[in-house]
């Protein structure tokens, strides 16, 4: 397999004689014509360059260093600390080749087995991947391998020159020794990476930028790839930026990036920013070269236009003593994963379904509130049965109600990926809002010429509530565009055109509860910071998201944020995230005998917000909601045994995702054949990521109170009206008039593809 594809280019091997060991070989006849191509092809600056001129071929490049060169690992190892990387040409023969082959293409091809038989669809990010696999960037799958399977005698030179490098930089302490290497080198990565035809090229970026003093002196890391077969220019092999490795150094006089900017992916990286001029080498290479770069370099995998698969090789290296950061943060496994059967199993858990007609009705109410699992009514009942007393007492029942509002807070913190003393409790998302609103108001935040910036498609309570603070404060209301899809216009262009050093106030919706549509969030949360110079607080209401995929309030860099549990698989209540600061100095209304801290031992775990007893019952629901949500990650998305809470639900999140894209394929296509049926919001199916499994529709012929009406009837149980949004008037196209609403149909993690199509027969028959 490995000779029928040798060196398509290059002129075949004649003569061949070991080194190092058995399985490695180089070549000893090779005539100089043709390794002086090799070299030429190597160097190559641009992808324009298809042909190397006579003259260039004979000048090699600095970074290019001969297997057959004396003493080669020495010399790949300086060029590495000069150039921030080194070419070697034809480093592994066949047999070494065939050995580093063998394990990676067995690996590969299982798990493009198992992936297409669990019909999984990665998302890009290895914390998004499994422990066998993740999508580095659109098109490279990479596939990590045990380096138990490859024999030391075969990277002995990958060994050594890590060792040669490493030994500028080695540390006192012993490290692992490794395949004969010096112990200032430790293996770590091996696998392949898979560049499928059509990638695109990455974008510039460094993979492990020191921000250390210490870390800025020579490399802590050394990547390493192998080329499986002849990798020319148009199968993208990787770009590097010629001693990019100095100019990243974060310490250098004047320097003008932030560490951030170079991390991996970051849109806003370039060879300018950091101030090189140096034209990319693409490093073409023959079958068995190797490329070895510095873990600071900049670097991109270019674009493959070839119709083959790039299958390469990889190895990292790390210098003895330093711990690298995880190439591969996913905490799943692919042999556990199946959100397959995910419905079907969870729908006994849930008595709700059962109990509504026998369990033979559709419940397409999920937007309006999810059905209690059995272990939230288990937890409450407990709660309930315990004993019945207040926090802050010397004896049992009382400690009981304390440990409940800690346990709650530790959940929800796991939820929302912040500090539980940031969580604050009450009775519904609206309170909550009415609540933050009058200590705003409170505040010297707004004052006349200022400006508040709103969602118009937001439920009411994260509309009105502002729109009473704004003409309470005296300042202008400005609303956030809506554009294709009903989705927020998140452009640049357009949010400059309203966000200004004098708004003080913006507040979106993650997702829109009257049709689905999800808003980027994110980026609407950067511009708000970076438009008002840091003067806007950001108020996001997750309500309706929360039930469909992860809140990560860092990841949106919110200031605060509101989700109800009773979305959620939990208890009627409202949760509020804010930041620290702002929940410590924000004047709060309390009782003046109320303590002015936020959750702590020393006052029985009470927030300053929290006003007089709370409903420990509902504390202990959403406790075991959140858990219930976590053992998802265990039981269908893969979670590593032992891992946190936190962990598994992000596990859970990835096999919810997956079961309700589904859902909304399934009804995004089928009710485009339905005669008459109109569907706002996010409509082509390969969107459907823009939207939650939350419908909005109308048919001709009926009003949306009638066809709610038939559909129930029918035994699709779904709600009509506006859904305490205001919008529909004059964005819904005519479908609805008077911002009357239309007929919403909304599902859930529990919900069944057959229930799907069963809705979509009877919308088609009526």
């Amino acid at each position: 397999m490995l000779a029928s594809r040798r060196l398509r280019v290059l002129s075949a091997r004649s003569v061949c004689s070991r080194l190092y060991a058995p399985s490695v070989l180089r070549p000893q006849s090779r005539s100089k014509s043709a390794i002086a191509k090799a070299a030429a092809a190597l160097s190559s600056q641009s992808r324009s360059q298809s042909a190397v001129g006579a003259s260039q071929a004979k000048q090699q490049q600095p970074w290019v260093v001969l297997p057959s060169t004396p003493d080669f690992e020495a010399r790949a190892a300086d060029a590495v600390l000069k150039h921030g990387f080194v070419i070697i040409p034809e480093l592994f023969a066949e047999d070494g080749l065939a050995a580093l082959e063998k394990p990676v293409m067995e690996q590969a091809n299982m798990i493009d087995s198992q992936l297409h038989e669990k019909s999984v669809a990665l998302r890009v990010g290895s914390a998004n991947g499994f422990h066998q696999i993740c999508l580095r960037s659109p098109g490279r799958k990479d596939f990590p391998c045990s380096t138990g399977l490859i024999a030391d005698s075969v990277v002995s030179p990958l060994d050594k020159i890590a060792s040669n490098v490493f030994a500028e930089n080695a540390e006192k302490e012993e490290g692992k020794a490794i395949g004969g290497a010096a112990n200032n080198a430790v293996r770590g990565f091996f696998g392949m990476v898979r560049g499928e035809p059509g990638c695109p090229a990455q974008l510039w970026h460094t993979d492990s930028p020191h921000i250390t003093g210490p870390d800025h002196g020579l490399p802590n890391m050394l990547n390493m790839v192998v080329s499986l077969e002849d990798c020319l220019a148009e199968m993208g092999p990787t770009e590097l930026i010629p001693q990019s490795h100095i100019l990243t150094n974060h310490f250098r006089a004047g320097i003008a990036f932030n560490a951030d900017t170079l991390v991996y992916q970051n849109p806003e990286n370039s060879p300018e920013l950091i101030g090189s001029t140096a034209a990319p080498v693409i490093s073409a290479m023959p079958a068995g070269s190797a490329v070895i770069f510095d873990d600071r370099i900049m670097h991109r995998g270019g674009h493959n236009q070839s119709t083959r698969n790039r299958d390469i090789v990889f190895f990292s290296y790390h210098r003895s003593g330093y711990s690298p950061p995880a190439y591969y943060e996913a905490k799943r496994s692919l042999a556990t994963y199946n959100h397959k059967s995910l419905a079907e199993t969870v729908r006994k858990e849930f008595p709700g379904l059962a109990r509504c007609s026998g369990g033979n009705v559709i419940l397409a109410d999920g937007a309006s509130g999810s059905q209690f699992h059995n272990t939230v009514i288990e937890g409450m009942v407990e709660q309930m049965s315990n004993g019945i007393a207040n926090m802050g007492g010397n004896y049992d029942s009382s400690r009981h109600a304390e440990r409940t509002m800690v346990g709650m807070r530790a959940a929800m913190a796991d939820f929302l990926n912040c500090a539980s003393d940031e969580i604050v409790v009450g009775a519904s998302m609206s309170a909550l809002t009415y609540h933050v609103a009058r200590a705003l108001r409170n505040s010297d935040l707004l004052k006349p010429g200022d400006n508040i910036v709103l969602d118009p498609m937001s439920h009411g309570s994260n509309v009105w509530t502002w729109v009473q603070l704004a003409k309470a404060c005296g300042v202008e209301v400005r609303w956030f565009q809506i554009g294709d899809g009903l989705t927020l216009n998140s452009q640049p262009d357009v949010l400059s055109t309203l966000i200004d050093e004098k708004t003080k106030f913006i507040s979106v919706g993650y997702a829109s509860n009257a049709v689905g549509s999800v808003h980027d969030v994110k980026a609407i949360c950067a511009a708000a910071e970076e438009l008002s110079k840091g003067q806007a607080l950001r108020y996001v209401d997750a309500v309706h998201y929360a039930p469909h995929g992860p809140v990560d309030v860092q990841d949106i860099s919110c200031d605060l944020l509101v989700c109800s549990p009773y979305k959620f698989f939990g208890p009627h209540s409202g949760i509020l995230f804010g930041r620290k600061h702002l929940l410590q100095t924000l004047s709060v209304d309390r009782l003046d005998c109320q303590d002015d801290g936020l959750p702590a031992e020393i006052n029985c775990h009470m927030s300053r917000w929290e006003v007089g007893t709370q409903n420990y019952e509902a504390a202990a629901g959403i406790t075991a909601a959140v858990d219930y949500l976590a053992d998802l990650g265990g039981r269908f998305g893969g979670a590593s045994v032992g891992s946190s809470r936190a962990d598994r639900l992000n596990c859970a999140w990835h096999a919810i995702g997956a079961h309700e894209s589904e859902l909304k394929l399934c009804f995004l296509e089928g009710s485009a054949r339905v005669r008459g049926l109109h569907l706002l919001g996010v409509t082509d199916p390969a969107q459907e990521m823009k939207r939650t499994a939350t419908f909005a529709v109308a048919k001709d012929g009926f009003t949306p109170e009638e066809l709610t009406a038939a559909l129930c009837e029918r035994g699709v149980w779904c709600t009509s009206g506006n859904h305490y949004a205001g919008f529909w008037n004059g964005h819904s196209g005519g479908v609805a008039g008077n911002d009357s609403g239309l007929t919403r149909l909304g599902f859930l993690h529990y919900n069944t593809i057959n229930e799907i199509e069963e809705a979509l027969r009877v919308l088609a028959d009526l």
